[in-house]
């Protein structure tokens, strides 16, 4: 169950980002970078959770091979959800922009 849950939260750390922008952009008049930046920080916290939650469930394997998964996290856990956003960025405006 707990591997469950922790691929539950890896799931959402790619989705939420994306739900969020999407979510935001079409129902606030936030700017679509403020809105990325809300969607990118909260992948990021998400990322930054799934590496602590993995770390915790690897007990075989050495200390310093399991903190390197939160390290990095910690410094690269944006990349993810910033290409996630951008993507949903091009199709809603290639979308709004054709008229489809």
């Amino acid at each position: 169950m707990k591997k469950f849950a922790i691929t539950a939260l890896l799931l959402t750390a790619l989705l939420l980002p994306v739900i969020l922008f999407w979510l935001i952009r079409s129902r606030s008049d936030l700017n679509g970078l403020i809105a990325a930046a809300i969607a990118v920080a909260t992948g990021w916290a998400l990322n930054v959770a799934w590496a602590f939650a993995s770390q915790e469930s690897t007990t075989n394997i050495s200390s310093q091979v399991s903190g390197d998964t939160l390290s990095i996290a910690l410094r690269f856990g944006w990349a993810c959800p910033t290409v996630l956003v951008f993507i949903t960025w091009l199709v809603l405006h290639f979308k709004t922009r054709h008229g489809a």
